[in-house]
C-alpha cells in the first residue's frame, strides 16, 4: 500500500470526518429544529421535556465521528485485516481474507463528495462477527477489495447487449474480464415490483408518518387544513395518493440501476442505488442455496421473486435479493444459465400458479375463521372487548406455525446434491439448498411410522425446517449421506472458490 507499510496500523482517512458531518447534516438540522420549536412552544406536548431525548441524539451525532476517527486503527498484511476499535474497552478483530465471504461497499451521496466508501466484510456467522471499515479512501478500498479478491467497481454500460426477447431481464454480456452482467433493471419493472410486494407502502407509509409528525409539531397541518377545506373522505384519498406516490419515487431512488453481475470466478456482485450506492460482493464459497417466492398477487400475475442464500444470511432477512419480482420464464432461464439450476428440479416458475393461489386462499380463510371463531367463543362468555381480541390473537398465533408445517415439504431425492425445501403458505417459499450445506436430517415417529422430518442448516444463524410431507427413504439416505461428510457452513471450503458456479459442491 502506498503511504504505509503493509501491516501497519492506521487511522480513518481524515476526510471521514467531513464526510460524516455532511452525511448526518439533515438529521442533525432536524433534530435541533424540532428541540427550538419544543423550546419555545410549551403548548406542544412534551415541551421543553423533549430535549431529555433530543439531547443525547444530538451529542451522539456530534461526538461518534470524532470517536471512531480517534479510537478506529486498521491494518492489512497479506493474510488478514485487523480493525482496533474502543478507547476504554478496547476490541481487536482480525479476519483471514480466505474466510470473506461477502464484501458490502456503501457510498452515500455525503462520501461520494469526498471519495470514500464504508466497508463491511462478512464470514459465516452473526452481526458479531462482521468487520467494519467506517471509511475507506480509494488506496484503502483498492487495497481490501484486492486482498478479499472481491472486485467491487461497477462495469461501465458499453460492456453489454440487448436481450429484447424477454422482458424485463435487461442485458448479457460477452465474456469480458468485467465479468458477465446478468440483470439490469428497468424502472417499470422496479415500480411493478415495489407494487406487488407492497414496498412501496412501507417507504411511502414511513416517510408520510415522518412528514405529517413534522406538520403537526410547527402547526403548518392547520394552516394547510384552513388553505384546503376538503372533506374528510377527499383527505383520506389525498393521503393515499400521496403515500403510493412517495413510496413509488422513494423506491426508484433506493434501487435504482439495480444489477447483478457474475464475475469470471463465479462471485455474484449486486449494485444499485441513486444517491447512496450500495455494492454487495458474494463469493461462490458462500452460497448455499436459492431461494424462490410469490405471494398471492405475484401468483395472479405470473411472477417470482429469486434470492440468494448465504451463510451470513441473517442480516438479510434470510436471503441477499438477486431479482425483483419478474416473469416466470425470465426467472426460470437465469436460475439456468447463472446457476446451473436442474431443470428436473420442480420449481414455482415451471407451474402457473392454481395450486398455489388455491392453497394460499384455503390457508387464508382458515386462519380468519379460527381467529374469528377463537374470538366469538369469548365474546359469548361475556368476555371484555381486550380480552376477546387477545383470545383471537392468541387463536392466530397458534395457528400460524401449524399451518406452515402442514403445508411444508421436503424433498431429499436419493443421488442429487439438492435438497427443495417447500412451503405453499399465504407466500409460496421454496429453498433450493446445497446437501453439503445441511447439518442434521431427522424424523420424528409414531411408532414405527415417520410422522415429521427436520432439517438444520446454517443461513447465518441456525435454521430448522420441518415438514409432515416426505418419502422416509430418501430423508433416510440423506441422513446417512450428512453423517459422512463435513457440512459445508462448519468448515471453510476453499476449494469452492475457484467452483464452476456459485451452488456448484466439492466431493
Amino acid at each position: 500500500m502506498t503511504g504505509s507499510a503493509a501491516g501497519e496500523a492506521r487511522r480513518l482517512p481524515s476526510r471521514y470526518l467531513p464526510a460524516a458531518y455532511l452525511e448526518s447534516a439533515p438529521k442533525l438540522a432536524g433534530s435541533l429544529l424540532a428541540g427550538v420549536v419544543y423550546l419555545f412552544a410549551p403548548a406542544v406536548w412534551p415541551g421543553a421535556w423533549a430535549w431529555v431525548a433530543l439531547g443525547p441524539l444530538i451529542a451522539v451525532l456530534v461526538c461518534e465521528p470524532v470517536w471512531r476517527w480517534t479510537f478506529t486503527r486498521v491494518a492489512i498484511t497479506p493474510t488478514h485485516l485487523r480493525v482496533t476499535t474502543g478507547a476504554v474497552h478496547r476490541r481487536d478483530q482480525s479476519l483471514a481474507w480466505a474466510d470473506v465471504g461477502t464484501v458490502d461497499s456503501r457510498q452515500s451521496w455525503a462520501f461520494a463528495r469526498w471519495r470514500l466508501h464504508a466497508l463491511t466484510l462478512s464470514q459465516a456467522g452473526d452481526e458479531r462477527t462482521k468487520v467494519q471499515l467506517w471509511a475507506a479512501d480509494d488506496e484503502l478500498h483498492r487495497a481490501v477489495t484486492r486482498y478479499a479478491g472481491h472486485a467491487l467497481a461497477r462495469a461501465g454500460r458499453g460492456d453489454v447487449t440487448d436481450r429484447g426477447d424477454d422482458p424485463g431481464l435487461g442485458a448479457v454480456a460477452d465474456a469480458e474480464p468485467a465479468g458477465i452482467l446478468l440483470y439490469r433493471v428497468r424502472t417499470t419493472q422496479l415500480l411493478l415490483a415495489s407494487v406487488v410486494y407492497g414496498q412501496f407502502a412501507l417507504i411511502g407509509g414511513g416517510a408520510a408518518l415522518a412528514l405529517s409528525e413534522t406538520l403537526g409539531t410547527i402547526g403548518a397541518d392547520e394552516v394547510i387544513a384552513r388553505w384546503l377545506p376538503l372533506p374528510p373522505a377527499a383527505w383520506a384519498l389525498v393521503i393515499a395518493a400521496g403515500i403510493v406516490a412517495l413510496g413509488l419515487v422513494l423506491t426508484v431512488v433506493r434501487y435504482a440501476s439495480f444489477e447483478v453481475r457474475r464475475e469470471p470466478d463465479a462471485r455474484l456482485v449486486i449494485s444499485y442505488g441513486l444517491l447512496s450506492t450500495h455494492t454487495r460482493s458474494i463469493a461462490p464459497g458462500a452460497v448455499i442455496g436459492v431461494v424462490l417466492q410469490r405471494n398471492l398477487v405475484e401468483t395472479l400475475l405470473g411472477r417470482v421473486r429469486l434470492s440468494v442464500l448465504t451463510t451470513d444470511s441473517a442480516a438479510q432477512l434470510g436471503t441477499n435479493l438477486v431479482l425483483p419480482s419478474l416473469p416466470r420464464r425470465a426467472v426460470a432461464r437465469l436460475l439456468r444459465e447463472a446457476f446451473g439450476e436442474d431443470p428436473a428440479t420442480r420449481l414455482p416458475t415451471v407451474d402457473r400458479g392454481g395450486r398455489a393461489l388455491a392453497a394460499g386462499l384455503a390457508v387464508l380463510a382458515s386462519l380468519t375463521a379460527v381467529t374469528l371463531l377463537a374470538g366469538w367463543a369469548a365474546a359469548a362468555q361475556g368476555w371484555p372487548p381486550v380480552f376477546v381480541l387477545s383470545a383471537g390473537a392468541l387463536a392466530l398465533a397458534v395457528a400460524w406455525p401449524v399451518s406452515r408445517v402442514l403445508c411444508a415439504r421436503l424433498d431429499a431425492e436419493t443421488g442429487s446434491d439438492r435438497v427443495v425445501l417447500l412451503v405453499s403458505h399465504l407466500v409460496q417459499r421454496q429453498t433450493v439448498l446445497d446437501t453439503a450445506a445441511v447439518h442434521i436430517v431427522a424424523t420424528s415417529r409414531l411408532a414405527t411410522r415417520p410422522l415429521l422430518a427436520h432439517l438444520c442448516y446454517y443461513a447465518g444463524m441456525p435454521r430448522t425446517f420441518r415438514a409432515l410431507r416426505f418419502v422416509a427413504a430418501d430423508v433416510d439416505a440423506l441422513s446417512a449421506r450428512v453423517a459422512r461428510s463435513i457440512p459445508l457452513a462448519r468448515t471453510r471450503r476453499r476449494a469452492l472458490r475457484t467452483a464452476a458456479g456459485p451452488l456448484a459442491s466439492t466431493p
